[in-house]
């Protein structure tokens, strides 16, 4: 008992002490990267399916689970820009800022949870302009002695008619994740959404889609 009890305070404190003191995330963890020039214009909209967030047992900026001491478990909120915005809007912003480093003009059209993929679509469509639609089916992260994260995202590409290009599902569960000795829980997690997002980015039919419309 005294050990588990020890291990959790050396957890809590490290939790406090990243937060207090981490490194600053680098750019290139920030958000991912579209390895092409051949983009223009075109929209990013992210919809929330996630079960718990369709139910109302979580609010829409709920992103994982942390365990304190004794392994209460805490529902942090991410601060800064998107403080208590959706976590929809903050994967859109990430997308958003991965198009933009390749010179395209990119709008967030900000898409409410549960909405369908043709409903998603004819969103985009009323803008005028081509663009990527996310459905969330899962994200969650739990974080405690170690860290898990498992997402499941549908990824829509469409062109500006709101003809589908590619529609393709990218679903990971990473079971075991490192604890970060350099970075704060958001940060540490921003960086595996990153991951996440960089395999939808370089997907090669995911990508010629995107360079086509």
């Amino acid at each position: 008992m005294f050990n588990f009890l020890k291990r959790s305070a050396v957890v809590a404190l490290l939790m406090i002490s990243l937060a207090a003191c981490a490194q600053k995330l680098p750019p290139e963890l920030q958000n991912p990267t579209f390895h092409s020039q051949n983009v223009s214009n075109l929209s990013v909209g992210v919809t929330d399916h996630r079960d718990f967030i369709l139910s109302k047992d979580k609010e829409p900026w709920f992103e994982g689970i942390m365990h304190g001491p004794f392994g209460v478990p805490m529902n942090p909120k991410r601060i800064g820009a998107t403080e208590g915005r959706p976590f929809a809007y903050y994967l859109s912003t990430m997308l958003q800022a991965s198009f933009v480093k390749s010179g395209a003009d990119v709008a967030i059209i900000e898409l409410p949870m549960g909405l369908s993929i043709e409903n998603a679509i004819q969103k985009l469509v009323e803008v005028g302009r081509p663009g990527i639609i996310v459905k969330i089916n899962k994200s969650r992260y739990a974080f405690w002695m170690s860290a898990d994260y498992q997402s499941d995202f549908d990824i829509v590409v469409v062109d500006r008619e709101g003809r589908i290009q590619v529609q393709k599902n990218f679903a990971q569960w990473d079971e075991k994740i490192p604890l970060s000795s350099s970075y704060n829980v958001f940060d540490m997690f921003t960086a595996i959404y990153t991951k996440e997002l960089q395999k939808v980015l370089d997907d090669p039919q995911i990508k010629a889609a995107i360079e086509g419309i």
